[in-house]
C-alpha cells in the first residue's frame, strides 16, 4: 500500500511540473504584424497609415505630426530608442504580453531584438510566476503593440506606446 502512495505522490508531481508555465518562447512575426513593422522599416508612409487603425493617432500620422515623427523615425543618423531603431534590428522575437488579455478585438504583443531578449529573458525553464514579461526596460529592450481587429483586419492601434500629448483648452 505504501508503494501505491509513493508513485500516486511521485506521478501527481510530475504532472504538476509538466504543467507549470514557463518564460514564454519566442514567436515569428504574424503577417499583420510584420506589415506594420515592414512599413516602419521601410519609412513607407503610405503603407505604415496603411497599417494604423483608424483613430486620432493615424490622422496625427497622417498630418505628419512631428512629435509622432521623432518617436517613429528619430533624427537623421539617430534612431537609438524608436521604432525604427528597435525594429532595425532582426529576427524580431514576439511574445504575446500576458499584462492584457488578447480578445477577439485587441491583441497586445512584446517586440523584441533577438538579441535583447536572448540577453534580458531569464532561462526558458523558469516558472512564468518566478519571471512574468516584459523583460528589459521599454524602448530599449522591447517595444509593447497593441494590434486592434478593424473591418479592415488586424491593426496596429498605439505606434507602439506612443501616447498623443494633451492638448490644452481655452480657459
Amino acid at each position: 500500500m505504501k508503494r501505491v502512495v509513493v508513485l500516486s505522490l511521485a506521478a501527481t508531481s510530475l504532472l504538476a511540473a509538466c504543467a507549470t508555465e514557463t518564460v514564454p518562447a519566442c514567436r515569428a512575426p504574424q503577417p499583420h504584424e510584420m506589415a506594420a513593422f515592414a512599413a516602419i522599416i521601410s519609412h513607407n508612409e503610405t503603407a505604415v497609415s496603411q497599417t494604423l487603425a483608424p483613430s486620432a493617432l493615424r490622422n496625427a500620422f497622417i498630418r505628419r505630426d512631428p512629435l509622432l515623427r521623432a518617436w517613429v523615425w528619430g533624427a537623421p543618423g539617430q534612431t537609438e530608442g524608436t521604432l525604427v531603431g528597435m525594429l532595425s534590428q532582426p529576427p524580431l522575437c514576439i511574445i504575446d504580453d500576458p499584462r492584457v488579455a488578447a480578445t477577439e478585438t485587441v491583441r497586445q504583443v512584446l517586440v523584441y531584438p533577438q538579441a535583447n531578449f536572448s540577453r534580458v529573458a531569464p532561462p526558458a525553464e523558469t516558472p512564468l510566476v518566478d519571471a512574468p514579461p516584459p523583460y528589459g526596460s521599454a524602448m530599449r529592450d522591447y517595444l509593447s503593440c497593441r494590434f486592434e481587429q478593424t473591418a479592415e483586419g488586424w491593426k496596429l492601434s498605439d505606434m507602439c506606446g506612443y501616447v498623443m500629448p494633451a492638448t490644452e483648452t481655452g480657459s
